[in-house]
């Protein structure tokens, strides 16, 4: 069987990339493998306190180090260089060497950024002047990214173009338009697929959209102000634009195999048609790789519930456990150790669950996956799925008030369960309130830990219990998230890693660095 035409030029399109080597000329600077040595253990480190995934950790690093920077320097005047070394010093580019031709480009970048801002926040209302800057900073942060992973970010580009190419076709979205219809799915595609965030989707829409106001003069911003608020009003209107949860689950029964696929393409660059066309191989190949990702979804498991239990120690549980022993004296409460003990390990008992409980997918999950591959490459023709486009439910004053009493009684019926299991333990008041903490908190990030091992699972319907697991499940993580959602706000072991500790240390590696290469240069000289 022929493979399909948008696989044939996938494979041609990620070879050319792949082997294409990147016009980097001229002179580089150097960075020091000690300092960088340093500033990659302080990473490991600032990581572990802000839970973020895996696939966002390297924008939100050039996120701090921009932010701290503008903090000091608002208008980011002769930092190019300082950012760049920074990006490197921290192991997120492979290289220990900056062209200084990329330090021109970053400079440009952060010039065209800095001059729009100023222009776009003329006369603007506190509330937009922060929602345009904002908007701004997320395409600063996200371009920088791009500039020091141009490959990377050119073959995730290629997959996908591919996998909307493969897809797009074989849905029908009621009541949207072909070039809504488009978009809509396209956005989908990105949240699913990619997992895109907010400033992920203002970045690559803006390039999608309004590549041309991308490439506007600097002199020529005031004239062309009106259309950035208009690219950037419209960019957000479709971002929060509602989806259809069976779209959305559409596409993730898809990306399991779009991850496999995608590997498959990266693994055997070279040889990949002496594979396609050997349905043996082909087929071995793929299930090689499946349970290779099976495994390094188990340690990613594991790494990630320990990165939890550490985040929410450090963030919130030693804040709490701080504040719990004093309260209760001054409450007048009865100092209970088992309780405060039950506090302390409950949640790592708890989080340790979570991970225990995942299976790893099967023979037959690997079976579907082979299928749904077999169907991107050779192009055969699926059924096509039709949706229709969400929109808010339209119901009765009535109907909305069983809905909410309901959803009041699954939160009810949870905490008072929990509740009087506490009052058998003899937990008082205080305690009760730290103990919620913990769970839902550990519930929110157990079930976000969760999604890592489902990353290659095709779900086909859910179990009997799955509403019974819903019903006790959902007041927990909701309130875990609105928890993890506002103490963050407030999170003062960031504060003090970014301003009372990175900001002095990264002085203190610049210093170094210039040490190195002041001894580095005398060494020069003497020989």
């Amino acid at each position: 069987m022929a493979i399909s035409q948008f696989t044939k030029s996938l494979i041609e399109e990620t070879q050319r990339v792949s082997t294409e080597a990147v016009q980097d000329e001229g002179d580089f600077i150097e960075v020091s493998k000690t300092v960088s040595f340093f500033a990659i253990a302080y990473e490991k480190i600032r990581n572990v306190i802000e839970f973020k995934d895996d696939h966002i950790i390297r924008r939100n690093a050039i996120s701090r180090i921009v932010r701290r920077r503008l903090a000091f320097n608002p208008s980011l005047t002769n930092e190019s260089l300082s950012i760049a070394k920074e990006i490197v010093w921290a192991g997120y580019v492979s290289t220990n060497r900056i062209p200084e031709q990329k330090i021109d480009r970053l400079d440009k970048i952060i010039r065209w950024y800095i001059g729009l801002r100023d222009e776009i926040v003329k006369a603007q209302s506190s509330s937009r002047r922060s929602y345009y800057i904002q908007f701004l900073y997320d395409l600063l942060v996200s371009q920088i990214e791009e500039l020091f992973a141009e490959k990377e970010f050119s073959i995730r580009k290629l997959f996908t173009f591919y996998i909307y190419q493969v897809l797009n076709p074989q849905i029908e979205i009621q009541g949207l338009d072909e070039s809504e219809k488009n978009l809509y799915f396209y956005i989908a595609t990105e949240k699913i697929l990619l997992k895109s965030d907010v400033p992920y989707l203002r970045f690559h829409l803006m390039k999608l959209l309004s590549e041309q106001l991308l490439r506007v003069s600097p002199d020529t911003f005031s004239e062309h102000v009106e259309q950035f608020k208009r690219a950037f009003s419209y960019i957000d209107s479709k971002i929060e634009q509602p989806i259809n949860q069976k779209v959305l689950q559409y596409l993730r029964n898809q990306r399991p195999a779009f991850l496999i696929f995608q590997e498959f393409i990266m693994r055997h660059q070279g040889k990949l048609s002496e594979i396609m066309d050997d349905p043996v191989k082909f087929k071995g190949s793929i299930e090689a790789i499946c349970r290779d990702k099976y495994e390094n979804a188990k340690e990613k498991l594991r790494r990630a519930g320990f990165r939890s239990i550490i985040y929410i120690f450090l963030t919130k549980m030693l804040f709490v456990l701080a504040a719990e022993y004093p309260l209760m004296l001054r409450l007048g409460e009865k100092i209970d150790y088992m309780t405060l003990g039950i506090n302390a390990l409950f949640p790592v008992l708890l989080m340790v669950l979570f991970v225990g409980l995942v299976e790893v997918p099967d023979d037959e999950n690997t079976a579907r996956i082979y299928e749904k591959i077999n169907a991107f490459v050779y192009g055969e023709k699926m059924q096509i799925a039709v949706f229709r486009e969400r929109k808010k439910a339209q119901r009765g004053f009535i109907a909305q008030i069983l809905f909410w009493l309901f959803y009041v009684v699954t939160f009810g019926t949870t905490f008072y369960s929990i509740d009087l299991v506490l009052d058998m333990l003899n937990f008082q008041l205080m305690s009760k309130v730290i103990f919620f903490f913990f769970v839902t908190a550990v519930c929110f990030f157990g079930y976000r830990v969760r999604q890592i091992a489902k990353e290659y699972i095709i779900k086909e319907k859910d179990s009997v219990l799955t509403p019974v697991y819903d019903f006790f499940m959902i007041p927990l993580v909701s309130v875990g998230k609105w928890l993890s959602s506002e103490i963050s706000k407030i999170n003062v072991l960031i504060f003090v890693f970014d301003f009372l500790i990175e900001a002095p240390f990264k002085v203190l590696f610049e210093v170094i660095e210039e040490w190195i290469g002041f001894l580095k240069h005398r060494k020069e000289e003497m020989v």
